[in-house]
């Protein structure tokens, strides 16, 4: 896709000025629509479905990302901040990132991606596969072939046939944390760091964004256009990329064009955003402030 190939294009002729560049712009105050705190507990994703008119919300609950009691939980809210059902699927451990598929809820939770119908809020079946660590993120592409980030493990697995599979072990996607895919071409991989002090988790250095085709998994870019602690990545209706950093609390932009801009600063614990874009909404994780953020685009 052209949005694409403008990223590479940019890599090569700008390299990492424009992360300084952006570095020094100032941010944006950010026009909140509403917060919610009811029912939330330690918010680490959020998406949206416009079919089940509802936002979905991972609740790590204990504070613990490493949590192993049945603790975690999944919280439905109406398009317009209201509480339909705090703790909608409980027995959790700490679960995190979020993917609605037809009546399918996708949850990473640990060492497992749990699959809920959406209808029934039953649990119909858990992925597992030997040596995952610390499952993060999962994208679909237009196979219905599900990636899932282990940001312990250096490792994206995919979810084919009803199976999950090691698709690409990698140091170049080493500490990779949220998934985006343009659906047929290509794989965005943001990265939380490398040598992740796992007890923290924090990282020895920043993270970037890694561009990986599906044609051709190996032909990897590493982007420096945006360097942190990279926790979420969203695409809104002008395919301009939102993405979010957990530990600085800065949330940037990428435009199609490849220009990036820090927007807003929200603080420790910004966590995995999403763009409900028949709603015009940013909806944003504020995690060791228990709140949920809806910002108007």
């Amino acid at each position: 896709m052209k949005f694409f190939m403008s990223l590479l294009l940019l890599v090569s002729v700008v390299g990492c000025s424009t992360f300084k560049k952006q570095e020094e712009a100032k941010t944006n105050t950010p026009q909140i629509a509403f917060e919610v705190t009811e029912g939330i507990r330690y918010p680490e994703s959020i998406i949206y479905s416009d079919k089940h008119k509802a936002f979905f919300v991972s609740n790590v609950a204990s504070g613990d990302q490493l949590e192993k009691k049945s603790l975690g939980y999944i919280s439905k809210i109406s398009p317009d901040g209201k509480i339909v059902e705090a703790k909608w699927v409980a027995g959790l451990r700490a679960p995190k990132g979020l993917l609605v598929l037809g009546d399918d809820l996708y949850v990473t939770d640990i060492n497992r991606v749990v699959k809920i119908n959406i209808l029934t809020k039953k649990i119909t079946k858990t992925f597992q596969h030997k040596g995952t660590k610390f499952l993060n993120d999962l994208a679909v592409d237009n196979e219905g072939r599900i990636y899932v980030s282990d940001m312990f493990n250096d490792v994206i697995y995919r979810i084919e046939k009803n199976k999950m599979v090691s698709w690409l072990k990698d140091p170049r996607v080493a500490g990779c944390n949220g998934l985006f895919t343009d659906g047929k071409e290509h794989l965005i991989a943001v990265r939380w760091g490398v040598n992740i002090d796992q007890k923290s988790p924090l990282p020895h250095s920043r993270g970037d964004i890694t561009i990986i085709p599906l044609a051709n998994k190996t032909d990897i870019t590493n982007m420096k256009e945006i360097q942190g602690h990279l926790e979420g990545i969203a695409v809104d209706n002008k395919g301009t990329l939102w993405i979010s950093d957990w530990v600085f609390g800065d949330i940037y932009t990428m435009t199609k064009q490849g220009k990036t801009q820090k927007m807003f600063n929200l603080g420790y614990g910004t966590a995995d955003l999403t763009v409900a874009k028949e709603l015009n909404l940013l909806a944003v994780p504020q995690m060791n402030d228990s709140k949920l953020i809806f910002i108007k685009l």
